[in-house]
Formats: C-alpha cells, structure tokens, sequence
C-alpha cells in the first residue's frame, strides 16, 4: 500500500474512534418480577429493539441513548398483573436502543411504530407488527410451530429454515407444523427474516 493509501486508511480509522469517542452514551433500566409462561404485550415507540431470553423469574429492559438530553425524554414503563405484563416505551427518535429480558417461555404481543426489531431464544406464541424496518425472528425448526403468518405490504421475506424467499409488494405466506405455537408476522414496509 502506498503513503497516501496507508494515510487515507488511518485517517478514516481515526474519524471512526473520534466519533466514536464523542458519542456519549446516556444508559437506564427498569425491571420487575415476571414468571415464565406468562403473556408480555408491548407497544413499542420507534427505535432499536433486541427481545431475548433472560432469567425465568424478571422482566428487564435497559436502554441507552447518545446524550443526556435525548436519556430525558425516555419513558419506560412495565405494568404487570397476575401472568400477564404490560411495556410501553417512549424515547428520542434516533439512537435509541432497548434490550428487553423475557423469560424464555413468554408468549409476546410486540407492536412497533418503526425501527428494527430482533427476537431470540423465545419458546411462545408471537404476534409482532411494525410500520417500517426491519424484523427478524429466530424460529429455531419449523416443527415447533403450528401455525406461521406472515405478511410485509413492500420488501423482504426471508425465511431460510422454511425455504421460502419473497421480495416485492404485497409478500405474505403461510405454513402449518405439527408444533405447539403460532407466529403472526405484519410489516408494513421492510425487511422479514425468520432464523433458525
């Protein structure tokens, strides 16, 4: 590599570490107790979402955000009440991402104003919606499901472990198993994966 190619290259590293370091990080968390088993409905505001199994005895949500400012204008809020609990978010529209710890058996009812939205090591039913972005979904082996439903109005679905690719407007399919749960998918425009 030549010096101005080899200048080029730290040059760019460096703007990325500055950047990086001027970025400060506002963090928070609430959590409250939750037994497996149990159904979780959330109404998500737009942002950056990972909902993943946790301990079996709490729900936990953490987030973070780029300043101070941005951290004040968050609202989390988790309501519960026998098996059943209630999270609702409300936060900066840009660079703010949330971690949701659910106990691993949880059925989830997740609806989500836009954004992205990540859903790993859940053994339940769910029904997750989104106006835009994009939503995957480990699904682990089509066997566990009884029934999947999906539908994404312009984009992507993408769905590897059932052998199915679909791009374009008006996308949706539908398959049956002998499992026990059910998944129900609605994107208005984005990208669909379901990931074993």
């Amino acid at each position: 590599m030549k010096g101005a190619g080899r200048a080029a290259v730290a040059l760019a590293v460096f703007a990325g570490l500055s950047l990086a370091a001027s970025a400060a990080v506002a963090q928070g968390s609430a959590e409250r107790p939750f037994a497996a088993g149990g159904q979780v409905r959330m109404d998500l505001s737009a942002g950056d979402y990972t909902i993943q199994a946790g301990r079996d005895d709490r729900i936990l949500v953490q987030w973070d955000t780029r300043s101070a400012d941005d951290a004040a204008r968050v609202k989390v809020n988790i309501q519960g009440r026998g098996s059943t609990a209630t999270i609702t978010t409300k936060g900066p529209h840009n660079n703010f991402r949330v971690l949701i710890e659910v106990p691993a058996r949880t059925h989830l009812h997740v609806d989500l104003s836009a954004g992205n939205l990540r859903v790993t090591g859940i053994s339940g039913d769910k029904d997750l919606g989104s106006w835009a972005g994009n939503i995957d979904v480990e699904i682990g082996h089509g066997e566990d499901y009884a029934r999947i439903d999906t539908a994404v109005k312009a984009g992507e679905i993408n769905a590897r472990p059932l052998n199915v690719s679909k791009g374009g407007l008006f996308r949706s399919f539908t398959w049956k198993g002998p499992g026990q749960h059910t998944l129900r998918v609605r994107l208005t425009a984005g990208n669909l994966r379901l990931l074993e």
